[in-house]
C-alpha cells in the first residue's frame, strides 16, 4: 500500500502566544486554506497513494472553525466515495477551544486530537492552562483516546514530574526540546547533556512502571533496541512519505515553511503531485541530504537507526548538508542508553508483567523468548 502523511497547517492564526513559538515568524495570519486548495490536494494525492494521514496543524488548527472542518469531511467523504482511498485525520491543537460541540464533531469523523501542552510548567510557556485541563477531562468523558506533546524549554523543565503529571491523568506523551526557531531563538533552551540526563533518568523509571503510560520516542528506541522497525519520522528517511502545505497553498516537506529555499511549489502551480517532486526545492533538499546521510554512514555506529536524522532538525543546527548536533547527541545520549538497559532486561529474562505496558506489547512483538 502506497502511504502519505500530510501536514495541514490551515492557518496561522492562533489564539495563544507560546513564548517558544517556533511559527511566531509568521505574524499569526488568519488566512484559512481554501476548501478549494484543499479538495484540489486531496484529488492529486488520491490518484498516486492509496491511503492518505492528514495531520492538521498550524498555527491553532481550530481557529479555521467547526464549519470549515464540516466542509473539509464532505469533501473527503467524496474523494473517498470515487476512489476508496482511505483517509484519516489528526488535528495537533493546544485544546483551548474544544467544547462538546468539537467533541461531537472528533467522534463523529474519528478525529484522532493530540495536545499541546507543558503539563505543570504550562502556565510559564503557554497559559490558558485550566482550559486544556477541561478539554482533556472531556475527551476522557467521552472516550476519545489522546496523547500531549510538551516542550522541555528550559532547564527548569523536570521531565520525569511532569511524566508522573500525565501518567496520572492516564494520558500519553511525547516530549521534545525547544526548536531554536521563531520565538525559540531568543530564549536559552536545553543543553544535550541536560535533555538527556533528564530522559534516561525518566526511562529508568518509566521501564518498570507497570501502571504506566507511553512516552512516544521510548516506544520507538524500545523497539530499534529489541530489533524491531518502529521509527519515528525523526530518525528514518522521510523524504517521499511527508508533505507539508500551508494556507497560501505552498507545498513543503512537512511543516516547517519558514525554510523557503525548500519550496517544493504550491497547489494552484501543479497537475500532479509528481511535480513536486521534481521542483528545484525537492531536488535541493535530496541533495543536501545525502551529502550529510554519507557523512553520517562513515562515521556513526548509530546510522542505520537514525539514517541521518530529521533534515529541518540539520538545517536549523549545522546546515542541511552537515551532520546535526543539537538533535545527534540526544539521540544518541538516549537510544545508546535504552540499548543498553533493554539488553539488561532481555539477559535477565525480566518478566513482561514488571514492565510498563509500552514495553510489553512492544517485546512481544519484537521477541519471541518470552513464555
Amino acid at each position: 500500500m502506497k502511504k502519505i502523511n500530510v501536514i495541514v497547517k490551515v492557518t496561522d492564526a492562533c489564539n495563544l502566544r507560546c513564548k517558544y513559538c517556533y511559527n511566531s515568524e509568521s505574524h499569526y495570519t488568519r488566512e484559512v486554506l481554501s476548501l478549494a486548495r484543499f479538495e484540489k490536494l486531496l484529488t492529486l494525492l488520491a490518484k498516486e497513494y492509496d491511503s492518505i494521514d492528514l495531520i492538521w496543524h498550524g498555527g491553532e488548527p481550530l481557529c479555521a472553525g467547526l464549519e470549515f472542518y464540516q466542509n473539509a469531511m464532505e469533501i473527503e467523504e467524496k474523494i473517498y466515495k470515487e476512489t476508496s482511498v482511505e483517509i484519516s485525520n489528526l488535528v495537533q491543537t493546544n485544546g483551548t477551544l474544544i467544547n462538546k460541540d468539537w467533541v461531537a464533531f472528533f467522534k463523529k469523523y474519528h478525529f484522532s486530537p493530540g495536545i499541546s501542552f507543558d503539563g505543570i510548567h504550562n502556565e510559564t510557556y503557554r497559559q490558558q492552562t485550566e482550559k486544556t485541563l477541561a478539554a482533556l477531562a472531556l475527551l476522557k468523558k467521552e472516550g476519545i483516546q489522546t496523547g500531549c506533546l510538551a516542550v522541555v524549554a528550559d532547564e527548569t523543565y523536570d521531565v520525569l514530574e511532569n511524566y508522573k503529571f500525565f501518567a496520572e491523568k492516564g494520558v500519553s506523551i511525547a516530549f521534545s526540546p525547544m526548536f531554536n526557531e521563531g520565538g525559540g531563538k531568543d530564549m536559552q533552551g536545553v543543553s544535550a547533556k541536560y535533555y538527556v540526563e533528564q530522559m534516561q533518568r525518566l526511562f529508568d523509571y518509566w521501564l518498570y512502571d507497570v501502571n504506566g503510560v507511553t512516552v512516544k520516542d521510548f516506544r520507538s528506541y524500545v523497539s530499534m533496541a529489541l530489533g524491531g522497525n518502529e521509527k519515528s519520522c525523526s530518525n528514518g528517511s522521510c523524504l517521499g512519505k511527508w508533505l507539508g502545505i500551508t494556507a497560501n497553498g505552498d507545498i513543503f516537506n512537512c511543516g516547517r515553511d519558514s525554510m523557503k529555499e525548500y519550496r517544493f511549489g504550491n497547489i494552484d502551480e501543479i497537475e500532479t503531485i509528481s511535480e513536486l517532486y521534481r521542483s528545484e526545492g525537492f531536488r535541493a533538499l535530496l541533495k543536501g541530504s545525502i551529502a550529510r546521510r554519507k557523512q553520517c554512514m562513515q562515521d556513526c555506529e548509530y546510522f542505520e537507526r537514525c539514517e541521518g536524522g530529521c533534515p529541518d532538525m540539520a538545517i536549523l543546527e549545522n546546515g542541511l548538508s552537515e551532520r546535526p548536533g543539537f538533535s545527534c547527541d540526544c539521540f544518541i545520549g538516549i537510544f545508546s542508553y535504552i540499548q543498553e538497559k533493554m539488553q539488561a532486561v532481555f539477559d535477565a529474562k525480566t518478566p513482561l508483567s514488571q514492565l510498563n505496558p509500552t514495553v510489553r506489547s512492544v517485546a512481544v512483538k519484537c521477541l519471541t523468548h518470552y513464555d
